[in-house]
C-alpha cells in the first residue's frame, strides 16, 4: 500500500465521519504539499529522514502548512502503527517545524465602545455586537436561532453554520452555556428556529470592515479579532484565564495562555502594584508611600 493510499483511506475512515467538513478539508489542503514521489512511495519503505525533507521544503515556503501538515502526519501513522502496517512511526523523528504566528490585531477599550455603537448601524450588527461581547466564532455566531436563548437569559451554543448549512461545533468544550447581558437579549426576537441573523460570511465581512472603517481603525482586526478583543478585554478587566478559556470554549486551557499572554501582562502589572503597594502601607502607615533610595 503506498502512502497515498493509506492517506485515502485514513481520511475516509478516521476523519471524514467524525471532524467537521473544514477539517477534512485543511487536512487533504496540507497533504497535497507531499510530493508525489513521497506519496507514491509504499508506506513500509518511509524513512523519517524523507519525511523531514519534505516537512523542511514545505516550512521555507509556507511555515503554517508546514506544521498542520506535521500534525496530520504524525497523527496518521501513529494510526498505521495500531494498525500494524507499520512497525514505528516515522514522525517521531521529524522535528517540529517552527512556526512564529501572526500578531492578533484586537479592538482596545475605547474602539470597543465605538464599534458596538457603529456596528448596530449595519443590517447585521447584531452578529457583529454578540460575536464582539460574548467571543463567538463567526460560524458560531451565525448559526444562532433566536430560541437559542433561554427565559433566563442564557444561550446555548450548539451549533456552526456553514457552506453547506448547519455542522457540529468544533469540539466538546465549544458547547457552552453563556450568560448573556440584559441589552444583548433584545437580538433574539423571534421564533425559536429563526436564524437570529441570516447572512453569509462574505456579508459579514463587509460589514465589519465597514464598521472598522466608521470608528476610525485602519489596524487588520478581522473578524476572528472580535474574539481576540473579548477575551483580551476580559483579562484586562480582572477575568482569569480559566474563566476566558470557558468563554471561549477553548478544548485545552494552554491554548488560552499562550494566546493571550500578551494581555496577561496587564494582569501581572496589577499584581505587582498591589504587592508593592500592600507592603509600603503596612511598613509606613496607611496613606504612605514607601520610597526606594
Amino acid at each position: 500500500m503506498t502512502l497515498k493510499s493509506y492517506l485515502d483511506l485514513w481520511l475516509e475512515t478516521y476523519i471524514d465521519p467524525k471532524k467537521a467538513k473544514n477539517t477534512g478539508r485543511a487536512y487533504r489542503f496540507a497533504l497535497a504539499h507531499l510530493s508525489p514521489k513521497i506519496t507514491g512511495t509504499e508506506i513500509t519503505e518511509i524513512q523519517p529522514i524523507r519525511m523531514q525533507k519534505e516537512i523542511n521544503d514545505l516550512e521555507a515556503v509556507f511555515p503554517r502548512q508546514a506544521q498542520i501538515l506535521y500534525t496530520v502526519l504524525r497523527a496518521a501513522m501513529k494510526r498505521a502503527v495500531k494498525l500494524d502496517y507499520i512497525d514505528g512511526n516515522p514522525m517521531d523523528k521529524v522535528d517540529v517545524p517552527g512556526h512564529k504566528p501572526k500578531k492578533a490585531e484586537y479592538l482596545h477599550q475605547e474602539e470597543a465602545f465605538a464599534y458596538v455603537r457603529e456596528a448596530q448601524k449595519q443590517p447585521a450588527g447584531a452578529l457583529l455586537v454578540l460575536m464582539l461581547c460574548l467571543g463567538l466564532r463567526r460560524n458560531e455566531a451565525r448559526g444562532l436561532c433566536c430560541g437559542d436563548l433561554d427565559q433566563e437569559g442564557v444561550l446555548h451554543i450548539r451549533r456552526q453554520r456553514t457552506r453547506e448549512g448547519t455542522a457540529d461545533l468544533k469540539s466538546e468544550a465549544s458547547r457552552r452555556d453563556l450568560p448573556v447581558p440584559e441589552p444583548l437579549r433584545r437580538f433574539f426576537i423571534g421564533a425559536p428556529d429563526a436564524w437570529v441573523m441570516d447572512v453569509s460570511e462574505k456579508s459579514l465581512r463587509t460589514q465589519h470592515r465597514r464598521t472598522l472603517s466608521a470608528i476610525g481603525c485602519e489596524r487588520n482586526v478581522t473578524l476572528h479579532g472580535l474574539r481576540h478583543s473579548c477575551a483580551t478585554l476580559a483579562l484586562a478587566n480582572g477575568v482569569q484565564l480559566a474563566q476566558i478559556s470557558k468563554l471561549l470554549g477553548h478544548a485545552h486551557y494552554s491554548l488560552t495562555v499562550d494566546l493571550y499572554a500578551h494581555a496577561d501582562l496587564v494582569m501581572l502589572r496589577r499584581c505587582t502594584n498591589v504587592v508593592y503597594g500592600s507592603i509600603s502601607a503596612h511598613h509606613t502607615g496607611e496613606g504612605a508611600r514607601l520610597e526606594i533610595v
